[in-house]
């Protein structure tokens, strides 16, 4: 009897002596650093065909993120003779990050304790520890989303770019688009902008709202609000509407902007050219395109005016309250534009934002703008920050068309936001991008 329990207790302790060494062991490996390539080429898709099926990676555009561990050092040795990258080692008591932001504080701030491995078009990827990680999610708000970094994704698309020489003419969408009306458009942003301010607690905001109004009624469309408190100030919801001829089948279309603007000095002075006087003038556009064209759309489309976008998309959150289950099943696509008007470095370039379930559509918006605009065009599927997100957080489909210089803009928020600064041609291609998608999916829709 003691023999045997003495043998079993030797080799118990043996036995628990190997596993908290494979546990041990096990642990290191988990935790261990590891280094992360970031590698920029017009060749994304081929270079990771190039590398082996157990790698991950993440791309932004035409960045590819790649983690390496030391089985594979040999192949990203050749991988790195091949196409030139950044190398960064992340310590085993690091993690990355990843920040999407479009709200201009984030994008300027530093963050302690921290190394950032790459900041462009409104994406910022960190390595922190875990006392820096709980000052990242300080910065989370309904314009800044803050999460682990994801391998195994495409955040963005790498750019795909359309030329005056591709875009098709004497087709139906096309000769729909040329009765788009630049010189109006043009004049009823600069009318918008000389409202001082439309921050959404003032007067200016009241009038401005007034104004727009008046230009929806002058077009023949009834408009209707919906109201809401921002502040403690009472706003509301511009929703001018074309009815559809076959609503029950097609549903509906909504063209969203926001009509308010901010600044240093947002109760005297905030004149919001580009954020986001361009995207609402932009629907008073479209609303006129459709006029003009004389077409009647087969779906119900709806041309709404946001406030207080600013202070927390207010607006948009307000409509999706305002409407019952029904009427928001019935919405097929929202198209939403904020700051279409600021281009510095050509060629003209945006981006299309939605969430990757959907993908299909986000291909034949893009396959439109290819078509119909000359400009390049890039997906983001990781949307946040304007209006399109509180209509993506219920499943509803919703792109939002913007620059894709917005993060390099020095009159983002400022008092620069004037005329002055405002690319005409921008404007034209993003409004027949998004004249083109009211057209195939809202006046003569598919089934």
């Amino acid at each position: 009897m003691i023999f045997f329990a003495k043998s079993d207790f030797i080799h118990n302790l043996k036995l628990g002596l190997a596993v908290s060494f494979l546990l041990f062991i096990n642990s290191v490996s988990l935790h261990a650093g590891f280094d992360v390539h970031l590698i920029e080429s017009d060749s994304i898709h081929k270079i990771k065909k190039s590398m082996p099926k157990s790698s991950s990676h993440t791309q932004i555009g035409n960045f590819l993120f790649v983690r390496s561990s030391e089985n594979d050092k040999e192949v990203y040795k050749k991988l790195n003779k091949a196409y030139p990258s950044d190398t960064f080692k992340i310590s085993s008591d690091e993690k990355l990050y990843l920040i999407t932001t479009k709200d201009p504080a984030v994008l300027r701030a530093d963050f302690p304790m921290t190394k950032t491995l790459f900041k462009k078009s409104g994406f910022i990827v960190l390595s922190a520890n875990e006392t820096a990680a709980m000052n990242l999610y300080s910065y989370k708000s309904n314009f800044t989303n803050v999460e682990p970094f994801a391998w195994g994704k495409v955040l963005m698309t790498a750019p795909k770019i359309s030329t005056q020489t591709r875009i098709k003419t004497n087709d139906k969408i096309s000769n729909f688009l040329e009765k788009l009306d630049m010189k109006t458009y043009m004049k009823n942003l600069s009318d918008i902008v000389d409202f001082k301010t439309r921050y959404t607690p003032t007067d200016s905001a009241n009038k401005s709202l007034e104004h727009c109004q008046k230009l929806f009624e002058t077009l023949g469309y009834p408009v209707t609000h919906q109201y809401y408190d921002v502040y403690g100030k009472k706003t509301y919801n511009l929703v001018a509407e074309f009815k559809g001829e076959d609503e029950q089948t097609h549903g509906e279309i909504l063209v969203t902007g926001h009509l308010d603007s901010i600044s240093p000095t947002p109760q005297k002075l905030a004149p919001g050219a580009d954020d986001n006087g361009s995207g609402s003038a932009g629907v008073i556009a479209l609303a006129k395109l459709l006029k003009d064209s004389a077409l009647k759309p087969k779906a119900t489309i709806k041309f709404v005016l946001f406030m207080g976008e600013e202070q927390g998309l207010y607006g948009s959150k307000a409509y999706l309250k305002a409407i019952t289950p029904e009427e928001k099943k019935k919405i097929r696509l929202v198209l939403n534009m904020d700051m279409i008007a600021f281009d510095k470095q050509p060629p003209l370039s945006m981006m299309l934002e939605t969430s990757s379930a959907f993908k299909n559509q986000a291909a034949r918006l893009e396959n439109l703008a290819l078509n119909y605009s000359a400009m390049s065009v890039q997906i983001s599927y990781n949307p946040y920050g304007s209006d399109h997100l509180p209509f993506i957080k219920q499943s509803v489909p919703a792109f939002l068309s913007i620059q894709s210089e917005f993060d390099s803009n020095p009159n983002y928020h400022q008092l620069s936001d004037t005329m002055a600064i405002i690319n005409e041609d921008l404007c034209k291609n993003i409004l027949r991008l998004n004249g083109a998608a009211m057209y195939v999916f809202g006046i003569f829709p598919e089934k």
